[in-house]
């Protein structure tokens, strides 16, 4: 099947405490609040998508309640729920939305539980200027896997979407975009979320962030430094309720003429966590939390639980 999906749109989760969340994300993390509809309060970065992140009330403990994937146009979505109809999860028929933003899509399942949708003709912003201290998008979201086999076909063999490199610990998927990955499978006990990525204009842009984020009182967990594959800069820190954040920018940008590489070539010396050996490992802390958090049991389901 031709790629049907171009990257993450949106990441939607439920904290506790979702009020102190939101100011953390507008006046800390710097995104621009768009929407507080349905109980929800959503916020968007320079780039064009409606909006990038949506914060609900929890019924429990932290949670991701799904990750919206960015349909390239109604065929695409379409040819996608015929593929995921046929797989093992629940899954919804394709329709028009009706949460803000609109769009057409449909939500469902993957084999490990993880809450997806996946939309098109949503009614995007013109993009802001770039400013460099600002994200402006969601560049990936990390999972970790139990069954790194089983959800690695689903990614290519359902989704469409290319392994682009795999690392000792980690297998990059690749959509239909230049960016190297997408999404992020990581090798773990437990089908949890490892982080969310928030691509900001700059490594620049990352140390302003950085020291942001600093000042406010939320340490850097992990970084800064440079990955291997993808060769994005980075800087990882504990945000509301644990939840596990990184600053990125500078992702390798690729076409159908890049070589993907195995683990042995992504090896990092003895001592090394990154490709500059200038940064520590990841804290303790953030080995913990990024197993923290699971998706919500019912999170697929499109325009219920919206509040």
């Amino acid at each position: 099947m031709r790629a049907a999906i171009r990257g993450v749109r949106s990441v939607e989760i439920e904290l506790a405490d979702p009020a102190r969340a939101a100011a953390f994300y507008a006046e800390v993390w710097n995104l621009e609040p768009v929407a507080t509809a349905d109980g929800a309060w959503r916020f968007r970065g320079t780039g064009a998508h409606h909006h990038i992140l949506a914060i609900h009330q929890g019924a429990g403990a932290p949670a991701i309640r799904r990750v919206v994937l960015d349909g390239v146009d109604r065929g695409a979505v379409e040819a996608l729920y015929g593929n995921v109809g046929c797989g093992p999860g629940p899954v919804e028929a394709p329709r028009a939305l009706e949460w803000p933003g609109g769009g057409y899509g449909f939500g469902f399942k993957d084999p490990e539980g993880r809450n997806f949708a996946v939309v098109c003709e949503v009614a995007d912003h013109a993009p802001r200027a770039v400013a460099a201290d600002r994200p402006t998008k969601v560049s990936h979201v990390n999972f970790n896997a139990a069954d790194i086999e089983a959800t690695t076909r689903f990614f290519v063999e359902v989704l469409g979407l290319r392994v682009i490199d795999t690392t000792p610990a980690l297998t990059f998927f690749h959509g239909a975009s230049s960016d190297h990955n997408a999404l992020v499978a990581a090798k773990a006990a437990a089908p949890t979320l490892n982080h969310i990525a928030f691509e900001m204009p700059d490594l620049a842009s990352v140390m302003r962030g950085a020291g942001r984020m600093r000042e406010n009182g939320y340490p850097i967990e992990w970084g800064i430094g440079r990955h291997g594959a993808g060769n994005n800069v980075f800087a990882y820190f504990a945000g509301p309720e644990e939840m596990p954040l990184e600053y990125t920018a500078e992702m390798e940008q690729v076409d159908e003429t890049y070589v993907s590489h195995g683990p042995e070539h992504w090896r990092f010396a003895p001592g090394r966590s990154d490709r500059w050996g200038v940064t520590n490992p990841p804290s303790a802390r953030l080995k913990r939390i990024q197993g923290m958090f699971r998706f919500t049991a019912d999170g697929y389901r499109l325009g219920e639980r919206e509040g």
